[in-house]
């Protein structure tokens, strides 16, 4: 692979992850001196997808889990990079069902202090989870729900990064993060958009969350990771834009509109389909699922607007999303 630089704003959260455990087998190293090592090379690219599996891209909502070898709970299709607990080492990822944002559970990571990893020179561990899998669509933007609890200034951070290989060279077609240093205590519908930087077509996605973003920051200005920095995060999404096609057949239908009672969902869309509804503080009031059509009971809801998104709950992508009004 070449050595180049890397110009984009968030190409270096997604190089610098790195998996723990495999950092503990191959040899004792400092936390923060290799994360200045390898920013200076595009080898630890290499290195990650040496270690990660490629998984289908799924779980967005975080409803399925694994236990691994150790009885913790691992996000299935998810890689826990700060998994060291074979090690003794505290979890950084948890599995949270309380008040989740929808479906039944939510992820859980958070920075911790590893008293026995200075053994390793790991005493902090920064939670950070990472999706990557082969890729091919270019979407305008991701969505996602959060809450935080960042420490002293540090920031969480959620990403989306798409990349092509082109010669061997690595191309990134287009990334976008988020990041905040603010707590947010109640669960926060957040938006952000992808920016493209060439007409490539991508061939492999990455999915991240950090709990210290202050981790992969190179020269410490902001500081480094603090202990207790947390992220909790559900339910993300991209989002593409509709092909449109004259010689398209494909549809969703959601009416009437305006509702009285009721409203019907219709598609031909051969995935399993979920429907949120929000009102327009961004609280999500009706969430269900449905193959095809649903016809879904509305009688509870105050007049007024309300926006509807539907996604395809086999890969997360948004296929629609509109208002609808209430008026009795």
């Amino acid at each position: 692979m070449s050595n180049r630089t890397h110009r984009y704003k968030g190409i270096n959260y997604v190089f610098n992850i790195f998996s723990v455990e495999k950092l503990i087998e191959n040899g004792h190293f400092n936390f923060l001196h290799l994360l200045e090592i390898l920013k200076k090379t595009a080898l630890i690219f290499a290195f990650t997808f040496g270690v990660f599996n490629a998984f289908c891209q799924s779980n967005l909502d975080f409803e399925k889990w694994d236990i691994n070898y150790n009885g913790v709970d691992e996000a299935k299709s998810w890689v826990n990079t700060s998994n060291a607990t074979k090690y003794g080492a505290p979890a950084t990822l948890l599995k949270e069902v309380d008040n989740p944002a929808s479906g039944l559970a939510y992820m859980k990571i958070t920075t911790a202090y590893w008293e026995e990893g200075t053994t390793y020179q790991l005493d902090t561990l920064v939670g950070s989870l990472i999706q990557q899998t082969a890729y091919s669509k270019r979407p305008i933007s991701f969505n996602f729900s959060y809450k935080a609890k960042p420490k002293n200034g540090d920031e969480v951070l959620v990403g989306v990064q798409l990349t092509t290989t082109i010669n061997d060279s690595l191309i990134v077609v287009g990334e976008g993060f988020f990041t905040s240093n603010q707590t947010v205590s109640d669960w926060t519908t957040q938006t952000v958009d992808i920016e493209y930087y060439s007409n490539h077509t991508p061939d492999n996605i990455n999915i991240v969350a950090v709990s210290s973003a202050n981790a992969v920051i190179s020269n410490g200005t902001n500081g480094y990771a603090k202990i207790g920095s947390t992220l909790y995060l559900d339910n993300l999404k991209l989002n593409v834009e509709p092909v449109k096609s004259l010689e398209s057949e494909y549809f969703i239908h959601v009416f009437p509109n305006p509702a009285k009672s009721h409203i019907n969902v219709e598609t031909n869309s051969p995935d399993h389909q979920q429907i949120q509804i929000y009102d327009l503080s961004s609280k999500l009031v009706i969430n269900s699922s449905f193959n095809h059509q649903t016809r879904i009971d509305i009688s509870n809801l105050p007049s007024g607007t309300y926006i509807y998104k539907v996604y395809s709950t086999i890969s997360g992508e948004t296929t629609a999303t509109n208002k609808f009004n209430v008026v009795r």
